[in-house]
């Protein structure tokens, strides 16, 4: 899972922001927050990913500060159903690979809404890809699934069922075209930068 520190804002106080890190599978759709305060570093809260909206899509009445202001925009609402990850290592001719899994309750489950805050334009950037990059099939099942390089694997009840990742249905988790959503944050950003420090994106 890639790593990326944000701030998440409080569900009680819109207001109130604290550090978490946002860790991303895209092969697996999921998205996981760890408590930077959190001493074992376990994941605070998982989910996987239905949608997620990027400045202006969310609405203005979910933050504080100023709508037009860098803060907003490098800003986004990710929502999704509660899950729970788990890790394991696995050898391999390189090392030991991590293998990661999760099990998604049911679309019933009282969704996860987070607030979440980047600090730069390029980590900002390079989340908002690996969201878009989700595969998600519209199965909406209560079981554990497994990534293993390039391949889901569900297992149900006695059997296992190995699925490629290219044959999952593809779901919209970014609305619109994000290469033009991203374009007035990126612009805004690189204004307000000192002349040479523009960010460099390669995606």
């Amino acid at each position: 899972m890639e790593e990326f520190n944000t701030l998440k804002q409080s569900s009680r106080n819109a207001g109130k922001w604290s550090y978490f890190v946002l860790s991303i599978h895209s092969q697996l759709g999921v998205a996981a927050i760890t408590d930077c305060n959190n001493a074992d570093g376990g994941f605070y809260q998982c989910m996987r990913v239905a949608n997620v909206q990027i400045w202006p899509q969310y609405s203005k009445k979910h933050i504080k500060e100023k709508f037009e202001s860098m803060e907003a925009m490098l800003t986004v609402r990710v929502k999704g159903i509660p899950a729970k990850v788990g890790v394991r290592e696995a050898p391999s001719a390189t090392g030991p690979t991590k293998i990661y899994s999760y099990t998604m309750r049911g679309p019933e489950a009282t969704k996860h809404t987070w607030m979440l805050r980047f600090s730069k334009y390029e980590e900002f950037e390079g989340a908002m890809h690996l969201f878009q990059a989700m595969k998600l099939s519209d199965l909406h099942l209560s079981v554990p699934k497994r990534v293993e390089g390039r391949q889901q694997t569900k297992e149900l009840g006695e059997g296992t069922v190995e699925v490629d990742l290219s044959e999952l249905t593809p779901c919209t988790i970014i609305y619109g075209n994000l290469s033009e959503g991203l374009a007035p944050i990126r612009a805004e950003w690189q204004q307000k930068q000192p002349k040479g420090s523009s960010p460099k994106s390669g995606r």
